[in-house]
């Protein structure tokens, strides 16, 4: 569900659209999705507002499966600066995961595999700051894999 050649550490985005970019390229580059679904994440971006930052510095920007999505999968971008997405709460995003899934039921079972990593302060604390791409993709790769990702790291 990720690849290493997914994550991108350090990334220059200087406004939230680069950012949603930047994890839909990511996606697309690694077969993932046609270049048109991550046309419709940014337009998702513009007619639906920030719904997509699920926590403080994190976001999730996706499309629907039938806009482009080939497979299941997520994207990691580590932003070089925080990049304000108009949240009013959950402000400046720092993390940015591109999702991509080919049906509704496997879109909310990727999101219940994040919400089950971000459930350990630990996995999420490596997600916000670690600056070690392999260690990010470890930790994705369990959260996927895994039920139980106390024990990702």
């Amino acid at each position: 569900m990720i690849v290493r050649q997914a994550i991108s550490i350090d990334y220059p985005a200087s406004n939230a659209e680069q950012a949603i970019r930047a994890a839909g390229e990511a996606l697309c580059q690694t077969g993932a999705c046609q270049p048109e679904y991550v046309q419709a994440m940014v337009a998702s971006y513009r007619e639906f507002g920030p719904y997509f930052v699920i926590a403080p510095g994190l976001a999730m920007p996706h499309a629907r499966p039938e806009q482009g999505a080939i497979k299941a999968q997520f994207s990691l971008i580590r932003l070089r600066e925080p990049v304000e997405f108009g949240h009013a709460e959950n402000d400046p995003v720092q993390v940015v995961l591109g999702l991509s899934a080919t049906s509704s039921d496997r879109h909310i079972q990727l999101i219940q595999h994040i919400v089950t990593l971000l459930a350990d302060e630990n996995n999420l604390h490596t997600l916000m700051n670690s600056r070690d791409p392999e260690q990010l993709y470890r930790l994705m790769a369990c959260a996927v894999y895994t039920q139980n990702n106390s024990s990702c790291l």
